[in-house]
């Protein structure tokens, strides 16, 4: 038997006092003063051999009265022992484990590996765990038909043998990515269960950091298991003070001489150094640094906490591999790996057959000529031909022709190869005769194509511009989009163009302006009008330059090799045979998705060798994983998270035994016999008084 108010059952010391009262001899009420004896001291009563009780019957019906009434308050039950067993059912979980970098702080996979001892101790035989890391992507180490499969004394060892050689890697962290998964996983296990879907009770145990950095933008669109909870294991750190730096761009054509990085005045290179805001300290040290990771041309900077800093860094004489922040309390961001670009030289093809007194403000190529398509990382020249056969077939070189003249077949041809290979062919209508009229039908595959002169009464303007078009993309902010003052005295008209072709602006009467054909992996366009000053104020306005700018960066080769990854990325293999670390004697890990494709596992600066296309490129820490300020875990229930209970598994556990007690006595109500008998025996004790009077 057991009570579920044990401490009722004080009141049953009540049933000594009668007895004890009737023992001991009292004062008597009434005192009578003598003189004879005030001279004398007074004695208490005492109990002696011949203290009796007198009505023991009367005491006995009093007495067991208030014992069945204080048991009545103690609520007595009895227990089964199949009751005393409590939670046989067991639990099911994942336990997911952060492995991102921003893990690798100190102490905190130690405090990791502590919290997964802790879960796996208090497994009982009859629950169900799977482990699960992850960082962009999870990845199950131990699953629930091992668990299933393995027996409790074996279980233990098998989860901490899977998971022994797992260290925090260099990935971002992806919680709505890691959390959706698992959420899937234990839903998934409960409609694979041989007898039905699992009635066990589910939760996934997140062991993680919780940096600010991580993403959760999956758990948005994530419907969250109603019978799923979560339970938040945050490994917390002393707030530490991290400052990261990032290469933004160069802003000089930085030339890659032997032995290391070559600076000449004005070669420079922006780097934004950012602090964290729990940050206690705001002065650092920037500067290159070697292979070895020794200091270059060391500068001391000043970030306030919470904010950044773009610092335009020299470049280093010296052989220099990365860029380096020092002075904060947290080193596994402070590399920045950089590769100087390396700048590339192209031409822009133009067929024309202006005279040589011609004007220059009459003249097309005057005003190409002048275009700035060169900047820092690449140079650019005019290469202006009669014949299509002087110009270069490859577009890696020559992304760019301009035709400016009307064409024969076979030349059209050799350019329609050319756009079909990866090429941009402009071809500028300068009037409606008949060699033109041929050469825009066939370039734009429109065999019934009709050219002729239109009639501008005063002048002409664009409209219907298709701002989504890389050609004026950049031109679609409402502070660009006004082509009002761009005039045009005359024209061409073009009729009977095909549905393959889009029209991407046309003049005020309707008739196209810029055309563009997609031939294999390049493009064929057509303007409708020159832009020299004798047909419109094209060349003259602001419009001309980011119009050729566009043009010949939609036309340039976007295989080029990047400079620049972050861990994670997929990054191009190129038909290289292999990939080397230069920065390390280490092996990197190396994911080989596909033939075209690979991912580095690791930050540094590697080379890509072979017959195919080489290169040197540098893969960096993501820098989400710098941003270091915890999470607040009501973040999770504002996406839609079912938190678990904080309270601790020894409280639950006995709070669940408790509401079982309860149960168990409501179903038994013994408590309401033991007051019919408490008044039995008063009533018996009432007829015991009335006899005696």
């Amino acid at each position: 038997m057991s009570l579920l108010f044990p401490i009722y059952f004080a009141g049953a010391m009540a049933i000594g006092l009668p007895i004890l009262f009737h023992l001991i001899r009292r004062q008597p009420k009434g005192n009578v003063p003598f003189s004879s004896l005030m001279f004398l001291r007074p004695t208490p009563p005492r109990l002696t051999r011949r203290s009796r009780l007198d009505n023991w019957p009367l005491l006995l019906c009093r007495a067991l009265a208030l014992l069945l009434l204080a048991a009545a308050f103690t609520r007595p039950f009895f227990r089964s022992a199949s009751s005393t067993e409590f939670s046989s059912l067991g639990k099911r979980m994942v336990v997911a484990i952060d492995t991102s970098a921003s893990m690798k702080r100190f102490g905190l996979w130690d405090d990791a590996m502590e919290v997964v001892e802790e879960v796996i101790g208090d497994l009982s035989p009859a629950d169900e765990i799977a482990v699960v890391t992850f960082d962009t992507q999870p990845l199950v180490r131990f699953s629930f038909e091992q668990s299933r499969a393995s027996s409790p004394a074996d279980r233990a060892a098998l989860i901490r043998s899977s998971i022994q050689e797992t260290v925090p890697g260099w990935g971002a962290t992806d919680l709505g990515v890691a959390l959706s998964f698992c959420a899937e996983l234990a839903s998934t296990y409960e409609t694979e269960d041989s007898g039905g879907a699992s009635t066990q009770p589910a939760s996934i145990v997140l062991i993680s950091d919780l940096q600010s950095g991580s993403e959760m933008e999956r758990l948005r669109s994530f419907s969250w298991p109603e019978t799923l909870r979560l339970d938040v294991r945050q490994i917390n750190a002393n707030e530490p003070t991290n400052a990261w730096g990032r290469v933004l761009d160069s802003s000089a054509a930085n030339s890659q001489q032997e032995g290391g990085l070559a600076a000449d005045e004005g070669d420079r290179i922006r780097v934004r150094v950012s602090n964290l805001s729990t940050s206690k300290d705001s002065r650092f040290e920037l500067g290159w640094a070697d292979n070895d990771g020794t200091p270059i041309d060391v500068q001391a900077i000043q970030v306030v906490a919470g904010q950044s800093q773009v610092v335009r860094l020299p470049l280093s004489e010296k052989p220099a591999t990365s860029v380096r922040v020092w002075g904060d309390d947290v080193d596994f961001d402070n590399t920045q790996y950089f590769v100087s670009p390396e700048p590339r030289s192209f031409e822009v093809g133009m067929l024309e057959n202006e005279p040589a007194d011609l004007d220059p403000r009459d003249s097309l190529a005057y005003y190409l000529e002048r275009t700035p398509f060169g900047d820092a990382l690449r140079s650019v020249s005019l290469k202006r031909a009669k014949k299509a056969s002087d110009l270069a077939s490859d577009f890696r070189t020559m992304p760019l022709v301009v035709v400016t003249r009307a064409l024969d077949d076979d030349e059209t041809r050799r350019l329609e190869a050319y756009a079909d290979s990866g090429g941009t062919v402009l071809y500028v209508v300068t009037d409606a005769e008949v060699q033109w009229q041929k050469t825009v039908a066939l370039a734009l595959a429109s065999p019934s194509l009709v050219v002729e002169e239109a009639d501008v009464t005063d002048y002409a303007m664009l409209s219907n511009i298709s701002f989504r078009h890389p050609l004026f993309a950049t031109m679609a902010e409402p502070q660009f989009n006004d082509f009002t003052k761009v005039r045009f005295w005359s024209h061409r008209r073009l009729d009977g163009v095909t549905d393959e072709t889009e029209v991407v602006a046309t003049f005020d009467d309707d008739s196209p302006a810029i055309l563009q054909r997609s031939v294999g992996e390049g493009h064929v366009l057509v303007i409708a009008t020159g832009w020299q000053p004798n047909e419109s104020q094209l060349a003259l306005s602001t419009k001309f330059i980011p119009l050729m700018l566009n043009l010949f960066a939609m036309s340039t080769p976007t295989s080029d090799q990047q400079r620049s990854y972050v861990v994670g990325d997929r990054v191009p293999f190129g038909g290289a045979d292999s990939v080397t670390l230069k920065t390390s004697d280490r092996n990197a890990r190396i994911v080989r998705e596909s033939d075209e494709s690979i991912v580095l596992e690791e930050p540094g600066i590697y080379q890509l060798d072979g017959e195919g296309e080489g290169g040197t490129f540098a893969v960096n820490v993501p820098e989400n994983e710098s941003r270091l300020e915890p999470i607040d875990t009501s973040e999770f229930e504002r996406l839609g998270v079912l938190l678990a209970d904080s309270t601790p598994e020894e409280t639950k556990l006995a709070e669940e035994r408790q509401l079982q007690d309860v149960e168990l006595e409501n179903s038994q109500r013994l408590w309401q016999w033991l007051l019919v008998g408490a008044l039995v025996f008063l009533g018996g004790e009432t007829l015991l008084v009335r006899r005696q009077t």
